[in-house]
């Protein structure tokens, strides 16, 4: 049987943290042959990062670190490095990026190599973001956690949240782990983990607002009684909004679901499978360049039970401090409204408060 005590909760805790920080290790940067030009006349040679939320990401060779630039004030921007842009319409495209060498009102970008360039006004440009020419240089997320010990009775809290993107310019993969810890030496402790992994592949090479995701999640949570839910399934989405300022999408597909309770100690509660659908939304708000809104929610009616449903709900709010720093406030949600007879808890929900990095 797995060890929850507060010392095997703080060793596991560590141990992800140290594999993360080797795992995401940065990786080499591009050479800085990319050019921009300000609307006030001003030049830059420079490396670029990213265009998110109508900030252009930049590193110059004289200075520590990214600089943002407004979007708002770029004039042209030139470079024979590839980038994967995505349009307020949903279009995707690839290619290195050019300026048509013509002054006054109308400039576009060139996306793309000539003669097949796409030239579009930079206002329709939501997102600029490198071609991964290796692994390492494709993730991105961020790891957070908090902490709290008290010795009175050697009381443990801990979460950890951690968020890894690989990114495409047709398809993507993400996984999302989250754990907490609550015990002492004096009463029960519970202790929930929740990974999720997942695949998308949009279907369409230009107007990209409809994809195939597969799905698989894994949770264990004490307060639930739940040793272990394996779900396995597919879905199909609809990019509803996407701009400088949210995104909101829905999907809708099957699962199939495999369940272990551990009982009330007297009684024991038998695997269970399950067939599922599933129906979700979610959405992220940008506010300015440093604030993140994000809610997430799935719903989940059994088909093999009619009447069971569950929910699986987060939402998050992430403060950007400095640079990769930020300060996360989130909240999660877990409902079975027919569990075995001899759980009694149908939902189980919290909040937590942690320190992170992005990379």
């Amino acid at each position: 049987m797995a060890d929850y005590s507060p010392n095997a909760c703080l060793s596991r805790l560590l141990f992800v943290l140290v594999l993360i920080t080797v795992c995401t290790r940065p990786a080499r940067a591009r050479p800085k042959a990319d050019t921009i030009y300000f609307k006030n006349g001003d030049r830059w040679t420079c490396e670029i990062k990213k265009l998110d939320r109508a900030y252009l990401y930049v590193k110059l060779d004289y200075v520590d670190g990214t600089v943002s630039v407004d979007w708002s004030k770029v004039d042209r921007v030139d470079s024979p490095q590839l980038f994967v842009v995505r349009t307020e319409r949903g279009d995707l495209l690839s290619g290195p990026l050019a300026t048509p060498d013509k002054s006054g009102e109308g400039r576009q970008i060139a996306v793309g190599p000539e003669p097949e360039a796409h030239s579009l006004p930079p206002s329709q440009i939501i997102a600029i973001e490198q071609t991964a020419t290796s692994f390492w240089q494709g993730l991105h997320g961020g790891v957070d956690g908090g902490m709290n010990y008290a010795k009175s009775d050697a009381q443990t809290q801990y979460s950890l949240n951690t968020d890894v993107a690989y990114r495409r310019e047709l398809w993507g993969a993400t996984a999302n782990f989250q754990s907490s810890f609550n015990g002492s030496d004096s009463g029960p402790s519970n202790f929930r983990e929740d990974l999720s992994l997942n695949a998308l592949r949009f279907l369409g090479r230009t107007r990209n607002t409809y994809f195939a995701a597969a799905i698989a999640d894994f949770q264990h949570n004490d307060e639930q009684q739940l040793q272990l839910r394996t779900t396995l399934g597919g879905a199909l989405g609809h990019l509803i909004r996407e701009n400088e300022h949210n995104k909101v999408y829905w999907l809708a597909g099957s699962v199939w679901t495999r369940e272990l309770y551990n009982g009330n100690g007297t009684t024991s509660v038998p695997n269970t499978n399950s067939a599922e659908g599933l129906a979700g939304v979610a959405m992220e708000y940008y506010r300015f360049k440093t604030t993140d809104f994000r809610f997430v929610l799935n719903s989940f009616p059994s088909f093999t039970d009619p009447g069971r449903l569950r929910l699986n709900g987060n939402a998050s709010v992430k403060f950007q401090l400095i640079k990769d720093l930020y300060w996360r406030f989130g909240a999660y949600l877990t409902y079975d409204s027919r569990p075995p007879r001899s759980v009694a808890t149908k939902s189980d929900y919290g909040v937590t408060s942690s320190l992170g990095w992005s990379f």
